[in-house]
């Protein structure tokens, strides 16, 4: 009867200890998870913040007034008022579809 009470005495102790190793494993796997939730939040609001700084200069390279800057360092210039040439319609039908090699041997369309 006394080895079967140290027995039960030492599954219980045995069990006792079993459960208050998994309590601790779980606080610890907690606080793991815990800080890698708040490191992947900072992660976020820093690349939210490059995103916010990125669409900016998007913004701020499209504008028109940087274009024009950048075009005038490359050495573009407006057009002469004459040498704009707006297409507006299809082509005129004597010369639609007609390349310089038709032209040069004078083929017509019609023969």
């Amino acid at each position: 009867m006394l080895k079967k009470t140290r027995n039960l005495r030492l599954m219980a102790l045995g069990g006792i200890c079993a459960v208050g190793f998994l309590f601790a494993w779980q606080n610890v796997q907690a606080l793991k998870l815990g800080y890698t939730i708040e490191k992947l939040r900072r992660e976020i609001k820093d690349l939210e913040s490059a995103n916010t700084y990125l669409n900016k200069e998007i913004q701020a390279s499209l504008s028109p007034e940087k274009l024009e800057a950048e075009a005038a360092k490359l050495g573009m210039v407006y057009p002469e008022p004459g040498a704009v040439v707006i297409l507006d319609g299809p082509p005129a039908a004597d010369t639609a579809g007609r390349g310089w090699l038709a032209r040069f041997f004078n083929f017509n369309k019609s023969s």
